[in-house]
């Protein structure tokens, strides 16, 4: 027994729709399920392609606030090249950092929630 790994992740929005759109258009992420059940309950789940871990735009619950999340990080092999198409894609990226060997940028989804990009290497690991 015991926990073997982080399955999904809940990010509180306020807007779900407005939210896919920037989760899987903006950032890339897949699609994994949207489904309605009546309307004031929707599950939308998405992930990084080949990603073990998801995340549901969910509307807060238990004292959530939309945009309350920070400092959920994801990782990519090539930062210049990642934030360049992120950029391009209209998401606003702090400039890039280096420290400790690894490269970081940190950006946010419209809720405010908070994201870190990060190209790590041996030395450094999110």
């Amino acid at each position: 027994m015991g926990i073997s790994r982080v399955d999904t992740v809940s990010i509180p929005v306020s807007d779900q729709g407005q939210a896919l759109v920037f989760y899987r258009d903006a950032l890339g992420f897949e699609l994994i399920r949207d489904h309605c059940a009546n309307d004031d309950k929707r599950w939308v789940q998405l992930a990084p392609k080949g990603a073990e871990t998801t995340i549901s735009l969910v509307r807060p619950f238990a004292g959530m606030k939309a945009g309350s999340v920070q400092g959920l990080v994801v990782q990519t092999d090539d930062i210049t090249s990642t934030y360049n198409e992120l950029s391009g894609r209209g998401v606003g990226l702090s400039e890039i950092v280096t420290l400790l060997s690894g490269r970081f940028a940190t950006f946010a989804d419209p809720d405010g929630n908070g994201w870190v990009l990060i190209e790590a290497n041996s030395t450094m690991q999110a």
